[in-house]
């Protein structure tokens, strides 16, 4: 899965192909792209947790592409969309985010990850290797660290991150899991210093390039040209 901080910089590349005002509220618009990782601030968290609010509850990460469990992933998240496209209630920016996330790691696994595996499998480790998860975690970290110091943005994406006001997102994530998750990104990433040290494996060049690719292809599968709903 991609990095909070990538998330982020997905939804500003975005906001600069679609017609102006196509967004209305800015600081939910990138708090959504948070929430479905919000998950992790929950008490008692479990890994299905965080399967549920991506859409893949009893879909192995290894087994994402296969036919049946994309079908199934891309339904519930068509079910998603189809219920919130229309909202009226000032948070459709707040779901719209949450979708662009979503979004946004579906493209990491069938491409980042993908070219991540075939490095690990001629170094002999396996998915299920515990050093896997944690290879692939500390070059995410290290690019969204990267991106923070890098990316020239980023200031303006920590105001909208710090002033936008908090709301559940419904059967997904509290308001309080939101929150927490609010103010550990924002102590982490911008209050805390950090060395900043290059990744092993996926470059920071090849998170750029992802970054681009992604936005444009974002646009394009929320405006409806794919097989979703526009949003």
């Amino acid at each position: 899965m991609a990095g909070v901080i990538t998330h982020m910089v997905i939804a500003k590349e975005m906001l600069k192909l679609l017609p102006e005002g196509t967004i209305q509220n800015l600081d939910l618009f990138y708090l959504g792209t948070l929430a479905p990782d919000a998950v992790h601030a929950r008490i008692g968290y479990e890994r299905a947790h965080k399967k549920h609010t991506h859409f893949r509850d009893g879909i192995p990460d290894s087994d994402f592409e296969l036919p049946e469990n994309y079908a199934l992933y891309r339904k519930r998240l068509r079910d998603f969309i189809s219920c919130n496209r229309e909202r009226t209630d000032g948070l459709l920016d707040l779901y719209r985010g949450y979708v662009v996330h979503i979004l946004t790691d579906e493209l990491f696994v069938l491409s980042i990850r993908k070219e991540f595996c075939k490095r690990m499998e001629c170094l002999e480790i396996g998915q299920e290797d515990r050093r896997f998860f944690e290879a692939i975690v500390t070059d995410q970290n290290r690019n969204d660290l990267l991106l923070v110091y890098g990316y020239e943005d980023m200031e303006e994406l920590r105001k909208h991150m710090e002033e936008a006001a908090i709301y559940p997102v419904e059967g997904m994530v509290s308001e309080q899991e939101l929150e927490d998750s609010r103010v550990w990104l924002i102590d982490h990433h911008f209050i805390k210093k950090h060395e900043l040290l290059q990744p092993a494996y996926i470059t920071y060049d090849r998170t750029l390039d992802f970054i681009y690719s992604a936005a444009e292809r974002i646009v394009n599968m929320m405006s409806g040209e794919e097989d979703l709903p526009k949003m």
